[in-house]
């Protein structure tokens, strides 16, 4: 860069230029056709880290995250209003200030403890911080490295280590494009590895039974609102239209699809209409209020399972006995309607009917590797999301949240269908194909294959095993530096 303009290094050395990088970055990444470019800018980020100090190492890598999840996340807080009202332009700024200082933090630790070996050092502390950031109550998953390259033949790796795997492909890919020949040499043979690995994965067997997704493209606030007096019927109507034309063996509806229970009388009743099993959403009060999934097989509930992992801010309000007051008054002052939120389930159990075993992942748990590895550890043979993405719009922010619950299928190898209220309703294989998916925002019931699968992959066996590696080998670089290398005096 010595050979341009001033100009030109005057501004390469902006905080704007690496916010903008950044936002490159995000731009491009998992919905893009240009995602498998990710590691280019990345690189670009890894290079000048080694040669900063680590505090300016953590002011360029929080502008380069920052502009980075503005982009990736410029659905956010349109998403966010509809319950949040002006609010949701501040929290989503927190949320992705927050998200850049763990990229700060990640590595200015790194070339702080690392030094000389700052460079290798980096993709794997980026895969242990992403692998981090999944967990807790606060864990979001959005922006996880693996994901730039869910559309290439590489993702398949992840029935061997989740989306960490594919993550530490795509950093170490970065870190390879700034070292020497040696070190681009080993990498690239590694990514040929893992897209040989893809590209001759066998093709698993084509579902043989159908299921019917139905889609009420309901209104999200008019279900927040309490307005939901036809729903049942609206869906009861379009299962029977659905089933008249053509037969399936399992019926799933979205999300909160049925306004209360079917432990309830009148929900009960009503569901007796539906002569197949039945996999619906539906609120259920237990000590709160949950979020439920029930199998409904002959208007008889014969199974449950809850939101485990639930929206920050969205179905539940962090340290919400001490701060009732302080929420209150903003909620107040936003003029928003009085706080909600749902309880978290606490057991992870599949829903069985007959030979079927339905792992449930319900909206935004789809996104957890960890969730649907538990299933299957379970006993899970069919993974299935009812979802609601109504409160995306038409952003890129329902394409992505498909696009990461894809990997479960891989990750898995299972089948995953998916219903959500305005879509995207769907099926993928296990290969993460995209074998059925139906057009967004209309109301409609939908047939699509899906089969049975009882497989166990390295991933579901062994979990997160990436990271822990990861982990290892950063403390023992750091422990070699720290006590045999001697300090220059």
């Amino acid at each position: 860069m010595r050979s341009w303009p001033a100009p030109v290094r005057c501004l390469w050395r902006s905080d704007v230029a690496w916010a903008a990088l950044g936002g490159v970055l995000g731009l491009v990444f998992l919905v893009s056709a240009l995602s498998w470019l990710a590691p280019l800018p990345l690189a670009l980020l890894f290079r000048e880290i080694t040669r900063r100090t680590p505090a300016d190492t953590f002011k360029l890598t929080w502008l380069f995250g920052a502009g980075f999840f503005a982009a990736h996340l410029l659905w956010l807080p349109s998403s966010l209003s509809g319950f949040l009202g002006p609010g949701a332009v501040i929290l989503s700024a927190l949320l992705i200030a927050t998200l850049a200082s763990l990229w700060g933090l990640t590595a200015a630790l790194t070339r702080r403890l690392l030094g000389p070996a700052t460079l290798w050092g980096l993709p794997l502390a980026w895969t242990v911080m992403d692998a981090l950031r999944a967990t807790g109550p606060f864990g979001f998953t959005w922006g996880s490295l693996g994901y730039a390259w869910a559309p290439t033949p590489l993702v398949q790796v992840a029935d061997l280590g989740g989306i960490a795997l594919v993550g530490l492909l795509v950093a170490l890919s970065a870190a390879a494009l700034v070292s020497g020949r040696s070190g681009r040499s080993a990498v690239l043979g590694a990514v040929l590895l893992a897209a040989g690995y893809g590209l001759t994965r066998p093709s698993p067997p084509e579902g043989t039974q159908q299921v019917l997704l139905v889609q009420g493209n309901i209104d999200p606030r008019l279900k927040a609102a309490g307005c939901r007096t036809e729903e049942l019927t609206h869906y009861l109507n379009l299962t029977a239209a659905g089933l008249r034309a053509a037969p399936a063996t399992l019926v799933v509806w979205p999300e909160t699809a049925a306004p209360q229970a079917p432990t309830t009388a009148p929900v009960r009743r009503a569901l007796t209409a539906v002569p197949v099993p039945l996999l619906l959403g539906a609120p259920t009060q237990d000590a709160g209020l949950r979020n439920s999934v029930y199998a409904v097989q002959a208007g008889q509930a014969v199974g449950r399972q809850d939101k485990r992992r639930l929206v920050p801010f969205g179905e539940f309000f962090p340290a919400r006995a001490a701060l009732d007051g302080v929420y209150r008054v903003v909620f107040a002052g936003l003029g928003l309607p009085p706080l909600t939120g749902t309880v978290p389930g606490t057991t992870t159990q599949p829903l069985a009917l007959g030979t079927l075993r339905a792992g449930i992942l319900i909206c935004y748990e789809s996104t957890f590797p960890a969730v649907a590895r538990a299933l299957v550890t379970q006993g899970a043979n069919l993974l299935v999301t009812a979802s609601n993405d109504a409160w995306f719009g038409p952003s890129t922010g329902a394409e992505q949240h498909f696009q990461m619950g894809r990997v479960r299928a891989i990750e898995t190898r299972r089948w995953w269908v998916r219903a959500g209220n305005d879509g995207i309703s769907a099926a993928v294989n296990p290969q993460g194909q995209v074998i059925a998916r139906f057009p967004r925002g209309v109301a409609g019931a939908f047939t699509a294959p899906y089969g049975l699968a009882e497989t166990r992959t390295l991933f579901v066996r062994w979990g997160d095993w990436v990271p822990l590696l990861a982990g290892t080998v950063l403390g023992l670089v750091w422990a070699r530096q720290r006590w045999l290398i001697p300090t220059p005096t």
